[in-house]
């Protein structure tokens, strides 16, 4: 299989995007409605199924249709890239369904969050794929001005520019430091502990985001990974947004994050590597897109992430 980066077409106006379901239900129909039409304002063509997805449950559809459904778009020579229609849970159930072969001939743009960077970082780990780390259909309609100029220019070729967020924390200075960008959603990234489908952090810049849960259960994820040994030799860490929709006071919601914080560096007092927090990506308004498996550096002199 091909290891090396593997940089799909940028999209372009007028393009077709694929709607495709390889996680959870659709529960929020206008939610979908409202970021097709924001798909539509950009420019581009939106391709989805007739009847929606039939799943009855917490899955979109039976894992067999979903791989399908995602293997079919890749063959299908009128559809440029493929964005998900949400996360939830489903892509580890059907990774072993995938034609890894048919998306070396046909890459294409991939995006998505969630529960979709389990299917994101295991196409990068075994043919080398840049995919999109941004946001789902179903949350388009809640990203800020800004997240949605960034969305628009990774999907059209333009993600080579520096990142520099207003509200970064740098949780340690560390050297300026350089990797593939890999990560996602903590709560995914740990149930990949164990499995065939689990990859290699070391010498890599990791993201992690996650939404809703206490802060108990974000130390037991934290800490299972360490002890894993996945914190210990990485490039540095980038902490995206960690949220509990039901807070609302501000010190609450600042409490939360400083606990995350310091029980980050606690993990890993005995590493160099740098660990900026509150940068905007994840399940958030201000949810950034980035170019995952793309190299990436960590400026300490200018605290901007960029890509190479």
């Amino acid at each position: 299989m091909n290891r090396f980066p593997l940089y799909p077409p940028p999209l372009k106006k007028g393009d077709t995007l694929s709607i495709i379901a390889p996680a959870g239900q659709l529960k929020d129909l206008e939610a979908f409605s409202k970021g097709i039409c924001i798909l539509k304002e950009m420019g581009f063509s939106v391709k989805f199924p007739k009847d929606l997805w039939p799943g009855q449950d917490y899955l979109a559809d039976s894992d067999k249709n979903r791989a399908d459904e995602l293997n079919k778009m890749f063959g299908d020579p009128e559809i440029n890239g493929l964005i998900m229609m949400r996360g939830g849970y489903g892509c580890l159930r059907m990774m072993d369904r995938i034609d890894l072969k048919q998306i070396i001939r046909n890459p294409k743009i991939i995006v998505g969050f969630s529960d979709i960077s389990i299917l994101q970082n295991y196409l990068y780990e075994k043919i080398g794929m840049v995919s999109l780390h941004g946001p789902v259909v179903t949350s388009l309609h809640k990203c800020s001005n800004g997240a949605l100029e960034s969305f628009y220019h990774c999907l059209t070729g333009a993600w080579h520019s520096p990142v520099k967020p207003p509200k970064i924390e740098i949780l340690r200075q560390g050297p300026t430091s350089s990797g593939p960008l890999v990560g996602g959603n903590l709560a995914s990234m740990v149930t990949l502990l164990g499995t065939s489908y689990d990859f290699n952090w070391e010498g890599k810049i990791v993201l992690l985001e996650d939404i809703d849960e206490p802060p108990y259960r974000i130390d037991r994820m934290l800490t299972q990974l360490f002890l894993a040994g996945k914190m210990q030799n990485i490039s540095g860490l980038i902490l995206g947004d960690f949220s509990i929709s039901s807070y609302i006071d501000e010190i609450e919601k600042l409490r939360y994050s400083e606990q995350i914080w310091t029980r980050v560096l606690e993990l890993s007092a005995h590493s160099a590597y740098p660990v900026w927090a509150n940068f905007p990506f994840g399940h958030c308004p201000e949810n950034t897109a980035f170019p995952l498996g793309a190299s990436a550096t960590m400026e300490k002199s200018k605290t901007r992430l960029v890509f190479t």
